[in-house]
């Protein structure tokens, strides 16, 4: 009597588990063809009612749904910046062939009175050239940025490339707007990466020439500390709002009041990708309308390899 109710006992706890994992299989298999066919919805799990392995699969499957919503909304973004940046491209390409002809035919009818004009083709042709050389950065930095190819080789080294190479690309560009750049020169070594740290701090320096008024200025100084070198790029322009400095370094992020200027909103993303990819860090201080100070923390020494 004792065994057939053991028998029985162990018969009804297999079917019970049988069930129980019949029921288990097919509420993750819904799961799995909702998140398919894209009509996945979250709901409230109580995981003292659900086993482990079905919270986890549900939850997995509720971070993936966002991951992808993220990546189309970012692949959409990317599409358009890329479309609008082509549009607009066309313009400058048209001017420059029009201002060309026009051009060719006052230098082959050359009098006195036709200088004048040559010359304003000729810069109207430089401005179309500019705007086109604009798009076409645009163009490259996105692509770096969509491919993941930010890829440092950082070593030891003076600082003194990088202002160098800040003063040449900017000096005349900063005249040119009435803006005196002040470069404090500098020895001392840090550990970066050369050709993506002057993108990085170029991005930074452009930026602050763009949103600097006529006679404005714009510092580079270095200040050195035992663990890091800090390169810092302050202005006396437009400042940020205190709400927007946390969002500034995010893709594609622009504020209203630069709508105006021409941009796409991934200089400081990619500063800042670079900055961590040679574990170093930016930060930003700013007051709006009283200009800002972005600055870079480079490892003075290089990482032990052990």
């Amino acid at each position: 009597m004792v065994t057939i109710l053991v028998s029985f006992i162990c018969i009804a706890i297999v079917v019970y588990f049988l069930k129980r994992e019949r029921k288990l299989t097919s509420r993750m298999q819904e799961m799995l063809d909702n998140a398919a066919s894209g009509v996945f919805e979250d709901k409230y799990l109580d995981e003292s009612k659900i086993s482990l392995l079905e919270n986890t699969m549900w939850r997995y499957i509720c971070d993936n749904r966002l991951l992808y919503t993220e990546l189309s909304d970012e692949k959409e973004q990317m599409q358009k910046l890329v479309s609008d940046i082509s549009h607009q491209a066309v313009t400058p390409v048209s001017n420059i062939i029009l201002y060309s002809q026009l051009l060719e035919e006052e230098l082959l009818s050359m009098e006195e009175h036709n200088v004048k004009e040559a010359v304003e083709s000729i810069h109207a042709i430089m401005e179309q050239a500019g705007k086109m050389d604009f798009f076409l950065q645009m163009l490259v930095k996105l692509s770096r940025m969509e491919n993941g190819i930010i890829s440092v080789k950082p070593l030891k080294q003076s600082i003194s490339s990088i202002l160098q190479a800040l003063g040449k690309q900017y000096g005349l560009k900063a005249k040119q707007k009435n803006i005196k750049l002040h470069i404090e020169s500098s020895e001392e070594t840090a550990v970066f990466d050369k050709k993506w740290t002057i993108e990085a701090a170029a991005n930074i320096v452009d930026n602050a020439i763009k949103y600097t008024p006529e006679g404005g200025n714009v510092y580079i100084s270095v200040i050195p500390y035992s663990m890091f070198l800090r390169l810092d790029v302050s202005d006396s322009g437009i400042g940020i709002k205190e709400a927007e400095q946390g969002k500034i370094f995010t893709r594609f992020y622009r504020s209203d009041t630069v709508h105006g200027e021409q941009g796409a909103g991934i200089g400081l993303y990619i500063a800042r990708e670079v900055m961590r990819a040679q574990y170093g860090y930016i930060k930003v201080t700013s007051e709006e309308r009283n200009g800002s100070t972005f600055s870079l923390f480079f490892l003075r020494h290089e990482l032990s390899q052990k």
